[in-house]
């Protein structure tokens, strides 16, 4: 907590001044003078502080990935969320394939995923990495709409649909883009045994190790 003074304060206590000690008063007042400087200097040192804060904050985020809590360890920048999607095999091959570009989820977390990477681990029989996508857009609709909206992108049956929507009133539309199957698939046993990795029953994110072998895996 700062105690500042402004000019007509100060300039109140010199005009009032100490007719028993005027020399006191004064030495009072160049007290203040440099109190409320040094206060100043320091609010201005706080806010450059701060400035540059949200500078690093923004850079981290310019990283097509959205910020959010960390799961996995400590990083200087908060861990992009990259997510590994558990998808049944006859859907995963169908993205691959670039037929289906639109991903159907129960559940979902709406925030701003646009740009981030998605892992496709086809569930068993296949139970493996599988490929790439990037998120263009989540959209949070009602489950008639979804239907009405994507029954061709999203390349499900009405019956396997409304089943699997059952007892919702909206769901999330994950809209897919730039989709690369891995040019070999990584099996679950490596995953565990490399990465403690645990398949999940809808989603989960990706830690930094894994995250690396991954791209490593595609690039390369």
């Amino acid at each position: 907590m700062f105690l500042l003074f402004d000019s007509r304060q100060i300039h109140r206590l010199k005009k009032i001044g100490n007719p028993r000690h005027p020399s006191a008063c004064y030495g009072s007042v160049t007290l203040l003078e440099e109190k409320r400087n040094a206060d100043a200097r320091l609010v201005a040192v706080v806010q450059l502080a701060l400035l540059t804060q949200d500078d690093l904050a923004t850079e981290c985020r310019h990283r097509d990935q959205l910020v959010t809590p960390r799961l996995f360890g400590d990083e200087t920048c908060p861990a992009p969320r990259d997510v590994v999607l558990s998808i049944h095999p006859k859907y995963s091959e169908k993205i691959l394939e670039e037929r289906k570009t639109v991903e159907l989820r129960r559940r979902f977390p709406v925030p701003d995923q646009s740009g981030i990477t998605l892992y496709i681990y086809s569930t068993s029989p296949v139970q493996a990495i599988v490929g790439v996508a990037r998120i263009k857009e989540v959209q949070e609709l009602p489950v008639q709409q979804i239907w009405t909206e994507f029954q061709e992108n999203a390349l499900i049956k009405h019956e396997d649909f409304t089943k699997y929507f059952r007892g919702l009133k909206s769901g999330f539309v994950l809209i897919l883009y730039d989709i690369k199957p891995f040019p070999q698939q990584i099996p679950l046993r490596r995953l565990r045994e490399e990465f403690g990795f645990e398949p999940p029953q809808s989603f989960l994110y990706v830690k930094n190790d894994l995250r690396k072998a991954l791209q490593d895996e595609l690039y390369t």
